[in-house]
């Protein structure tokens, strides 16, 4: 139950707590005003609770509809990238459904290893994940220190909240701490 939920709840309570407590003290026709306004403050709340729970937030990833849909079918490879935007290594897509991304260590091995990279200190072991769902390639940030952005098309930089997947199109730069990806 989300905190909001919570709070409807115990307000509706408290308004039939106080309705229920203005029926039992009425001596005087000004306590049916008390019990009426806590009767109205119960039902409103609890059409509040029960609404709250049916008409919430969209999830923050969707499936591919049609209208919005982005092919990632062109999607083959994940290139590092140098601080002149030239490519110094290449790692497939082909046939894959996840991938980590990070820097190996001796018992820990990544598919996407960034040791070697100029900016390696700023990526953890197990820094972020790429899954294929749905036709399409998401990111997923593991909780990593120096977190995760995607630059799109427009140029924008979004950070990426922990455990929050982006979906990948064609032309996308990611940032794994400082460490730059382009997707191809």
């Amino acid at each position: 139950m989300t905190r909001k939920r919570v709070v409807d709840f115990l307000l509706a309570l408290l308004g039939g707590v106080i309705a229920l407590m203005g029926c039992f003290y009425v001596k005087d026709w000004y306590v049916w005003i008390v019990v009426a306004a806590g009767i109205i403050l119960a039902v409103i709340f609890l059409i509040l609770m029960v609404r709250d729970g049916t008409l919430g937030p969209e999830p923050p990833v969707h499936p591919a509809d049609e209208q919005n849909f982005i092919s990632t079918e062109n999607l083959t490879e994940i290139v590092l990238l140098n601080e002149e935007d030239q490519p110094l290594t290449y790692w497939t897509l082909y046939g894959k459904t996840g991938l980590a991304i990070g820097r190996d260590s001796g018992e820990n091995q990544v598919n996407i290893n960034l040791s070697s990279s100029a900016y390696a200190s700023t990526v953890e072991v197990e820094h972020a994940v790429l899954n294929y769902a749905a036709g399409c390639w998401y990111i997923e940030d593991l909780s990593s220190k120096n977190g995760v952005s995607v630059q799109k098309k427009d140029k924008r930089k979004y950070k990426l909240a922990p455990g929050q997947p982006c979906r990948l199109a064609s032309g996308d730069i990611l940032y794994i701490g400082l460490v730059r990806l382009m997707v191809r």
